[in-house]
């Protein structure tokens, strides 16, 4: 498995709390991990404002996991949405955004069994 998360930043500015560090991990597999599948629904109904509102709000979770790649391409959707360009790589970048969120998922799983 390949390790796509980078807790540097949580642990920074966790001080090394370990239980504050589960409570993020479980927490982006509760909310996080769950509404990026959301972004189909809303690609499926055409609401690129939702679809760029729920990309903004994921946003934050994702950068704090440090999952440079997902983080860049939510960043990317919500850019897209707001924008209005390159809006036929939408379907495509939420495809890929929910493959790695699986597999951040798996990753996330994984390290909270080693606490």
């Amino acid at each position: 498995m390949s390790k796509i998360i980078k807790l540097t930043y949580l642990e920074d500015i966790s001080g090394g709390d370990t239980k504050f560090i589960k409570e993020m991990l479980e927490l982006y597999l509760s909310t996080t991990a769950t509404e990026v599948s959301e972004l189909n629904e809303l690609f499926d109904k055409k609401d690129i404002i939702a679809i760029g509102q729920l990309a903004h709000k994921l946003k934050a979770p994702i950068q704090m996991l440090g999952i440079t790649e997902l983080y860049n391409i939510i960043k990317g959707i919500e850019e897209s949405c707001k924008t209005g360009i390159h809006l036929e790589f939408l379907h495509k970048n939420i495809q890929t955004a929910i493959a790695l969120t699986l597999e951040s998922a798996q990753e996330v799983r994984s390290i909270l069994n080693s606490y």
